[in-house]
């Protein structure tokens, strides 16, 4: 990762800029950084607003493209990486996310939409497969696992965007559609409006 604190050179941000607008280079991008996170989610200041930088130009080109796969990893990592800042004798934690509330992507729902289906099927691949159509008990058991995936991504997924700023008649709205297609019950549904209704606009 970068090293200095201050702005990125514009022949290097141009070329970044340029890099950014193919597949391959978001991607790798998204992939570098997501690697990152095994050395250390607490970085410099100096980095920090780097990293903002970089994600600013990345998740513009993401959303120009409708690529919405290296902005979910981007969107996991705005709430992973971090810089401690000192007020008095206490320590804040300032996370990427609060820096780059203002990016276009993160007010579209086909976004959040591709983003929540990638994140569910990547969670059902990690479980295997019921290969009997007689074995009924492993197939509730099925039932249930699928609901708790989407039950538990839809509240990740809400919570998130409620970080980014959006309103929450939108995510109340993405809940619907999304729990409506995930056959979700009544009670798990309510229970992700009340806590969407909790976070403050």
């Amino acid at each position: 990762m970068a090293t200095s604190g201050e702005d990125i050179p514009q022949l290097e941000k141009a070329k970044f800029g340029q890099y950014c607008q193919q597949v391959p280079g978001r991607q790798w991008f998204a992939r570098y950084v997501n690697s990152q996170r095994v050395v250390s989610k607490k970085v410099d200041e100096s980095i920090f607003f780097r990293l903002v930088q970089y994600f600013a130009v990345v998740l513009f080109e993401c959303n120009e493209s409708e690529d919405f796969v290296p902005a979910k990893s981007l969107m996991n990592m705005c709430f992973t990486f971090y810089y401690e800042a000192h007020m008095g004798k206490k320590r804040l934690k300032n996370f990427l996310y609060s820096f780059l509330r203002d990016q276009p992507i993160w007010q579209s729902l086909r976004f959040w939409n591709a983003a929540f289906f990638d994140s569910v099927q990547n969670e059902r691949a990690r479980k295997p497969v019921c290969t009997s159509e007689d074995d009924q008990e492993f197939q509730n058991d099925d039932i249930r696992f699928q609901e708790n995936i989407t039950f538990g991504q839809l509240g990740t997924f809400t919570n998130n965007m409620r970080a980014f700023g959006l309103s929450s008649e939108l995510c109340v709205e993405f809940l619907r559609k999304q729990s409506t297609i995930a056959n979700l019950n009544k009670e798990q549904v309510q229970m992700l409006r009340d806590n969407i209704n909790k976070m403050k606009d």
